[in-house]
């Protein structure tokens, strides 16, 4: 009889040790959890809306343990985000992940497929409704590949040209570019040799030999054509 008293007690010792065991066990994992789960996400380097539309979307990782949270998945989240050129994504240990953004710069804007889309200095075209703040910035016709436009751009910089009175450009089948100014003058580039071509448009520019003039035509090899705007 004491011995099945005995085996009693060490049953009944036994079940609240692991019950006592247990409610501490989740005590600990609630307040491990309450901890480390990410309740601070700082967004850094965008507008006021910019960061509201972002902050929207990265609603669904609160709560998550930071621990659990990679850098790749904050990164696959914000990939959508074409005008971001630059992320870095740091963790503060407990409870907040700090998230320092870069935008593009936006050089121009373009009808394609249907839709309106800006172009990118990452290379990028850029739907619409994902720039709020827009500024004057050229409109780019035809169907070119971004890469195209961007070599253009480089080498208009390099040459000195001034992009910011450029209106308009036109792409054409041939693979070259027309150059619409805000004075009304149009400069028709050639598919090839086209720094060669920026050099004589610069020299008649800085001669002052296009007052009158409405087209300059260099699609030719060491040709020139120019149009009066009276014609």
């Amino acid at each position: 009889m004491l011995q099945s008293i005995s085996k009693y007690r060490i049953y009944l010792y036994l079940f609240f040790f692991i019950f006592l065991s247990s409610v501490f066990n989740f005590q600990f994992l609630k307040n491990y959890h309450d901890l480390f789960g990410l309740k601070i996400i700082n967004i850094n380097g965008l507008s006021s809306n910019e960061k509201k539309m972002i902050e929207i979307d990265l609603k669904n990782f609160q709560n998550i343990n930071i621990f659990k949270l990679s850098e790749d998945r904050v990164l696959e989240k914000l990939s959508k985000y074409k005008f971001l050129e630059n992320i870095y994504v740091n963790k503060v240990i407990p409870s907040t992940i700090n998230i320092n953004l870069s935008k593009t710069v936006i050089l121009g804007k373009t009808f394609k497929e249907g839709e309106n889309f800006f172009i990118g200095q990452n290379g990028k075209f850029i739907n619409s409704n994902q720039i709020i703040e827009k500024n004057k910035i050229p409109e780019i016709f035809g169907n070119f590949e971004i890469n195209e436009f961007l070599n253009l751009q480089k080498i208009l910089n390099i040459n000195g040209l001034e992009v910011n009175k450029i209106e308009k450009y036109y792409y054409f089948k041939n693979k070259r570019w027309d150059l619409s100014f805000s004075d009304g003058l149009l400069v028709k580039l050639p598919s090839k040799k086209i720094e060669k071509s920026i050099f004589i448009y610069k020299e008649l520019l800085n001669n002052n030999k296009l007052g009158k003039i409405k087209i300059v035509d260099l699609r030719v090899n060491n040709q020139i054509v120019l149009t009066n705007r009276n014609e």
